[in-house]
């Protein structure tokens, strides 16, 4: 029987994030995936500025695009492109990025193993088993499921269904786009938006909604692209759910906390789950790391973290509602010029759509500092 003191199901941004920290720690750390990497992951793979801070490491490596401005439309209508001047975005490959993430994991002491899937997980007052299906048994004193939305950690600890948004996307050659900007179009489908993401050679595009009863086929997605790039050539179509409604989540074992996906830590309002992913695989990294000091116990100390991030998901499920339910009255009504230009200076400062909604009048103030992975990349990319 194997042992360690933290055992991390699913290897993406949540798992790696916690691994990294409890790795850098001195905590003997095993990771566990169905998947070998580099695997493909359906993603849409921008990073949001306050993602990029929250790395531990420089991911300029793999990096594909820089955005600045944002080209926004709603209902079809003619858009508005809005800029700010700094970085809002970088765009990633979520292949490469998870790829990456792992990479540094490892090299920071945590362990990796494919698994086929876990079948039983049994926790006790000194600490947890896990028996997977091969018939292995783990032991060890905490585990996170950061196995995504589907979770497989979530289901066998019996925790309540997360609710799902939907996402569909696929990939245009550059050879056959016109344009690299970076593009929401509000209200391309009911509940959500279209949107393009610049990769270099290629156009990420896709379909988001956050409304349980919208279903949406590969012809939309297809119709999309035409429209916007004048190509018929739509490449890997793919669609995905996106685990929503986190602020609702309780951790309600002590040595066994969920992260990212698997505990729905992804916005409604514009589905974006990366940043959480991270932030949450941290928070439940910190809270092992102090229960394994003898300060307190895991879950209470996890709850204590994620407050901040859940508070920040309760308004983002408030402007969801009044967002994709009043978008017909145009995105200057909802988000006038000012809000406009407060969200974007927010974002290139990484703060959270909560603290922009309740201080935009001082946005002109917000901090913007440099973004290393940004400077990074550019230096490398960029000609001279």
């Amino acid at each position: 029987m194997r042992s360690c003191d933290a055992v991390i199901i699913g290897a993406g941004p949540a798992g790696c994030a916690a691994a990294y920290d409890l790795a850098a720690a001195g905590l003997s750390v095993l990771l566990l995936d169905k998947k070998a990497f580099p695997r493909v992951k359906p993603c849409g793979g921008a990073l949001t500025i306050k993602a990029v801070k929250r790395m531990r490491y420089s991911i300029a490596p793999v990096i594909r695009f820089v955005a600045r401005d944002l080209e926004v439309s709603v209902n079809g209508r003619r858009g508005r492109r809005l800029t700010c001047g700094h970085p809002i975005a970088v765009m990633t490959v979520r292949q490469d990025f998870d790829a990456f993430c792992l990479e540094q994991t490892l090299r920071r002491g945590a362990c990796f193993t494919q698994i086929s899937d876990v079948a039983r997980i049994e926790e006790d007052e000194s600490g947890i088993t896990v028996l997977l299906e091969t018939d292995e048994e783990l032991r060890c004193s905490y585990v996170i499921g950061a196995d995504g939305a589907n979770s497989r950690v979530r289901k066998l600890l019996g925790g309540d269904r997360v609710q799902t948004a939907l996402a569909l996307e696929g990939h245009v050659p550059c050879s056959a786009a016109r344009g690299s900007s970076m593009r929401l179009d509000f209200g391309r489908v009911p509940g959500g938006y279209g949107w393009v993401f610049p990769k270099g050679d290629h156009l990420n595009i896709g379909l988001y909604s956050q409304r349980a009863d919208v279903t949406f086929a590969k012809k939309d997605l297809a119709d999309y692209a035409k429209r916007l790039t004048g190509s018929d050539r739509v490449e890997e179509m793919i669609g995905y759910p996106i685990a929503i409604g986190g602020e609702a989540y309780q951790p309600k074992h002590k040595r066994i906390l969920l992260a990212g996906d698997a505990a729905g830590m992804t916005d409604r309002l514009l589905g974006e789950g990366i940043h959480n992913a991270i932030a949450t695989g941290q928070a439940a990294a910190s809270a092992i790391i102090a229960a394994i000091a003898g300060k307190t116990e895991a879950d209470a100390v996890y709850q204590r973290e994620i407050e901040p991030i859940q508070r920040d998901l309760k308004a983002c499920t408030t402007g969801a509602r009044w967002f994709y339910d009043l978008h017909f009255l145009g995105l200057g009504r909802i988000f006038p010029i000012p809000r406009a230009h407060a969200l974007m200076r927010g974002f290139a400062a990484g703060e959270n759509f909560r603290h922009i909604m309740r201080t935009c009048w001082i946005s002109p103030f917000y901090a913007v500092e440099p973004v290393a992975s940004v400077l990074e990349f550019e230096q490398v990319s960029l000609p001279h």
